[in-house]
């Protein structure tokens, strides 16, 4: 009797794991430098796809819900946000991807380095986020 409840919560558990559950997933990252008067203009992009999207109204719109931020590190410190924004997005059919672009500014304090850009993106619909980083080198 215990055997064959044990098998069946196991088998039970397996069947609601196993299920079509979108899984927030990026790739594809990269960041570069501009030299500017004051500093440097920092643009960065991700790519996110496994997010779920919400189909809503009469129109059959599928709406998208991601929220993003950006962390810096530096040789001596860490910017934590230093972007940050929401993406809520319509379209008339599923999309398989979506880029994510990035830019913000840092002033001439900004020494010359190794500088590492870490995306964090969550998928509000689904509770899922995925975090990808990318090397930028300030020359």
């Amino acid at each position: 009797m215990k055997r064959t409840f044990l098998a069946l919560s196991l088998s039970i558990l397996l069947l609601t794991s196993c299920g079509d559950k979108p899984q927030t997933i990026l790739f594809n990252s990269e960041s570069f430098a501009f030299s500017i008067e004051n500093g440097w203009e920092i643009n960065a992009t991700v790519n996110v796809k496994g997010f779920e999207q919400v189909e809503k109204g009469s129109n059959n719109l599928f709406f998208t819900n991601l929220y993003y931020s950006v962390n810096l590190y530096t040789p001596n410190d860490t910017i934590y946000n230093a972007d940050y924004n929401s993406i809520i997005d319509s379209t008339t059919e599923k999309i398989m991807d979506k880029q994510i672009e990035s830019q913000f500014e840092l002033d001439s304090n900004f020494t010359a380095g190794n500088y590492v850009v870490e995306f964090i993106v969550e998928d509000k619909y689904s509770n899922t986020k995925d975090t990808l980083t990318s090397k930028l080198v300030l020359e």
